[in-house]
Formats: C-alpha cells, sequence, structure tokens
C-alpha cells in the first residue's frame, strides 16, 4: 500500500509520502487492518520500498502512539460465491444504485461494520490471519448446523468447513455472533432447535438471531419458498423462548416474529447488550426504552401543529400509539401514514426498505406542518432513498419540510420540538 500521508510520529520513525509499504511484523501487508493492528503496538518492524529499494524501519513508540499513515489504497469487498436459495440481492428489482447488487461476503467487513458472512471463501491463511490479528468479534451466516441442509441453502459446498473453523476460531479467542435466517420447511423446527444446541456447543459464540426469510415479490425463475405465517412464528417463538430460558440468554427471535405472531416483544432487558439489534432483535424494545426516556426529558409544551410520520406496514401500529403520547406531551396533531411497499412487494414490511416513490404515490402531506421519516430509509451516512431519490426532491414534492429521526426512537420529542422552537 502506497503512503500519502505521515503524520508526526510516524515521520518521526522514518515514513516518508511515496513510500510502498509491503510487509509488518514479519507478514505481508494485504490491507488496512494490517497496518490497524500493528500500529496498536509500541514495538515492530516495517518494510517499505523507497525509490525501488527495500528499507526496513525498526519502530518504537509510546504506548497510544499512532504512525498517522494514511494510503492510497481502496479496499473492496470479497464477492460472495454462494447461490443461497433465498438471497435478498437476487430479489432485488432493477433501478436501484448499483452498490446493492453488489454481493458481498468478506470477513473484514464482517469485523470492521457487523456484515454477516458465510465464511465460504475464506482460506486457511485468513483463518490464521483472522486469529493473529485478533479481528473479533465476527458475525456468521450459519443458517443450520447440520452441514447437508446448509449446503442446500447456500448451494456451495465450501461450507461444510464452517462448524470445524468456527471451532478453531473460537478455541483461539475470536467472539462470534450468529444468524439463522429461517426457511419454513427447510431449517425450522427440530432442524433449528438443534442448530441453536449445536451452536451452544462451540466455543466463541455468544449469541444467535433467529431471522425469519425475507421475500419480495420480485422472485420469478427463484426457489419457490414458504414465508413465516402466524402459526409458524408462534411455533419459533415458543422454541427459541425455551431455549433462551435454558442457556440464560444465547438466543433470541427477531422483532419480525413478534409482529407476524401478534405478540408483544419482552422487555429491554430480555435482549442483554442489545448485541444482535443490527438484525431487528430487541429493536422494539430499544425503541420504547428509548422513548420512554425522552418523554420525561423534554418538556411539556403546546406547539399546536400538525406533524405527519411515515412509517413501514409492521412499525405502524406501533407507531399509532406513541403519537398519541406525542401529541398528549407536545401539543401536536400526529397523522400516521403507513407505507404499504409496491417497490419490494407487500411481504416486505419494514420501515428502513420503504422507498420514496412508494411515499409518494401513497402519501398526502396536505395540511402538515412537518414530516418525520426514520433515518434508517436513507442510505448511511446520505439523504438518498433506496430508489435513488434524494430527500430534497422528496420534500420538494410532497411540499413540506421533511426531517429523519433516529429509527431507535431516542429523538422523536425533541426533533419535532426543537424544530417548531427555533
Amino acid at each position: 500500500m502506497r503512503i500519502k500521508a505521515v503524520g508526526k510520529i510516524g515521520k518521526k520513525q522514518g515514513f516518508k509520502v511515496g513510500d510502498e509499504l509491503t510487509m509488518l511484523g514479519g507478514y505481508k501487508v494485504q490491507d488496512d487492518l494490517d497496518y490497524l493492528f500493528y500500529d496498536n503496538e509500541q514495538r515492530f518492524d516495517a518494510q517499505v520500498v523507497r525509490d525501488g529499494k527495500q528499507k526496513t524501519i525498526h519502530v518504537k513508540k509510546k504506548e497510544g502512539e499512532s504512525l498517522e499513515l494514511e494510503f492510497d489504497y481502496e479496499m473492496k469487498p470479497v464477492v460472495c460465491k454462494n447461490h443461497c436459495i433465498f438471497c435478498f440481492v437476487d430479489q432485488l428489482p432493477k433501478g436501484m444504485r448499483d452498490s446493492l447488487y453488489v454481493k458481498d461476503d468478506d470477513y473484514r467487513y464482517s469485523f470492521m461494520c457487523g456484515s454477516y458472512v458465510t465464511m465460504t471463501n475464506v482460506t486457511d491463511e485468513d483463518i490464521e490471519r483472522i486469529v493473529r490479528l485478533k479481528l473479533s468479534p465476527l458475525y456468521i451466516s450459519v443458517h443450520a448446523f447440520d452441514n447437508d441442509i446448509r449446503k442446500y441453502m447456500l448451494k456451495n459446498p465450501n461450507t461444510v468447513k464452517l462448524i470445524d473453523q468456527m471451532r478453531y476460531l473460537g478455541s483461539h479467542g475470536i467472539a462470534m455472533h450468529t444468524q439463522l435466517v429461517i426457511v419454513p420447511g427447510v431449517n425450522d423446527g427440530k432442524v433449528l432447535e438443534e442448530s441453536i444446541r449445536g451452536l451452544h456447543t462451540v466455543p466463541g459464540v455468544e449469541t444467535v438471531a433467529v431471522v425469519p426469510v425475507g421475500l419480495t415479490g420480485h422472485r420469478n425463475g427463484l426457489s419457490d419458498l414458504n414465508t413465516v405465517n402466524e402459526q409458524n412464528a408462534r411455533e419459533t417463538l415458543a422454541l427459541v423462548d425455551k431455549l433462551h430460558k435454558e442457556y440464560g440468554g444465547f438466543c433470541w427471535c427477531s422483532d419480525e416474529y413478534y409482529v407476524k405472531a401478534g405478540v408483544d416483544v419482552n422487555d429491554s432487558g430480555f435482549y442483554g447488550a442489545y448485541d444482535q439489534i443490527e438484525n431487528g432483535v430487541g429493536l422494539l424494545a430499544q425503541f420504547k426504552e428509548n422513548f420512554e426516556y425522552e418523554l420525561d426529558e423534554v418538556e411539556d409544551c403546546n406547539l399546536n401543529k400538525c406533524v405527519h410520520m411515515i412509517t413501514g406496514v409492521s412499525f405502524a401500529p406501533y407507531l399509532k400509539e406513541y403519537a398519541k403520547r406525542i401529541d398528549k406531551k407536545l401539543g401536536t396533531h400526529s397523522v400516521v401514514h403507513t407505507v404499504i411497499n409496491d417497490f419490494f412487494g407487500h411481504s416486505v414490511t419494514v420501515a428502513g426498505l420503504v422507498t420514496a416513490g412508494d411515499i409518494l404515490n401513497q402519501v398526502d402531506a396536505s395540511g402538515a406542518d412537518l414530516v418525520i421519516l426514520p433515518d434508517n430509509m436513507l442510505r448511511e451516512f446520505t439523504d438518498t432513498f433506496l430508489d435513488n431519490i434524494r430527500l430534497g426532491e422528496l420534500e420538494e414534492k410532497l411540499g413540506v419540510k421533511i426531517i429523519p429521526v433516529a429509527h431507535d426512537g431516542s429523538n422523536i420529542l425533541s426533533t419535532i420540538k426543537r424544530y417548531f422552537e427555533e
């Protein structure tokens, strides 16, 4: 990796802009993770190529000091080699941004971003690197403890190595959070119980998230799969809750199971440290916890304004109840818009997959003084929806100010109050 910027400590150690960093600690440099690991060390050797010649730099620095090196390098994700029967990318409609069609399956991004990987493209050298660089925790898609069932689901024979790989990683100090995407009739019921019990025997596995398969309306030519219905959801909840009690935690169903079963979710204490929150495990409990806290913190007022709130089908019944309490607290009049997902298909009900196009086709914001929607409808760190429409465009077409709010319920009241009082 070629160095494009060097900090004060790095210059003192002997690094220069233009150096090609080739080895750290005796190992070949592959990407930023090598640098980040050794930058935390106080003593190590680095090899660079400068003006065509190899040069060794003996780094000696104090604890907490950083070389502050920047590189002219872009780490591209390793592409998935599976052909999963439930792959969500295969079910995407056309016309979305190119990055959404990339099937990544990269253990590095699992460590850095918490994305789930199947490990089917991981080599023995990769496994050793994970251990050496202490890339922990990892997030691993298991789907079934049984090798044959998992091979059927992933359509990749390399997956038979997974459990042995996980045992090795766990025995060397790597923590793992796992998920089981459940396809009724394939890996639910007895298979699901055996999967959870099997994972409980693997050292390093800290949690298991049980998630229902997501099916869109764009499955032409794909496997004919069953979706989760109310009865299946109730049976799965009963099974997972039984194992949760037996193991004192460890496994949870995602909130979607509770919604489909028509069952109240558990309180926040049930979900521990929310390790699986990005998998939809405990979102409703977290929202309630954050909302209750803010409700006590924000002062009562009488804004006398009309606030429209946009969400998906799953969360709409909950948001309507919260809206009543917002109105009582802030003196507002709230209107909740439930957006049906025509873009992906009506079986997709989560707010995070609502598109601007569906909002435009279904939401009449007449009379609204403000519109709010959850920030997870937008691509992270951007103002763009899944269908490439930007927030400003939607705002202009609806003719009203739109403000994204935290989807975890932590700032709804304060955002509304601040907007009208500033």
